[in-house]
């Protein structure tokens, strides 16, 4: 069984996760769950293919991988379609939602999840208060 780790680019959907910040969370989450890891892959800087992982894949057939969040899979159909044909065994597992899984199915519903998070408004929260917040919190469930 070949269990890897994946450090992608420090831009991570909502996040910004530098590479030793991503190392520290992927190994406290396959110390948690008891998983072995026995390789580390470092993706390209501003790339969201996982290109090097599928590469590794045909090489050294993985099992299990361990990605920080579903932020990192691409988003792009034909790189989907790729990381879906070449991955469709392997076990994903993303330590900041606590959810693994594998198969088409389950990616597709992870890279969906993505999208929508991708489309929600950043709001700046050093430039608002609090009670602004609360306030906007307030206004949008009278309108539902």
């Amino acid at each position: 069984m070949t269990v890897a780790i994946i450090n992608t680019d420090m831009n991570i959907g909502p996040f910004k996760i530098p590479g030793n910040g991503q190392n520290m969370i992927l190994n406290n989450y396959a110390d948690r769950y008891k998983i072995t890891v026995e390789e580390i892959i470092p993706e390209p800087f501003m790339s969201n293919s996982l290109a090097t992982t599928q590469w590794t894949q045909k090489k050294k057939k993985l099992d299990k991988i361990i990605l920080c969040s579903i932020h990192q899979l691409p988003q792009e159909k034909k790189r989907i379609n790729n990381l879906i044909n070449s991955m469709k065994k392997v076990e994903f597992h993303f330590a900041l939602e606590n959810v693994h899984g594998s198969g088409k199915k389950f990616l597709m519903k992870c890279i969906k999840e993505a999208k929508i998070f991708k489309k929600a408004t950043t709001i700046d929260s050093t430039k608002i208060s609090w009670s602004a917040l609360y306030n906007l919190k307030i206004k949008k469930n009278k309108k539902k």
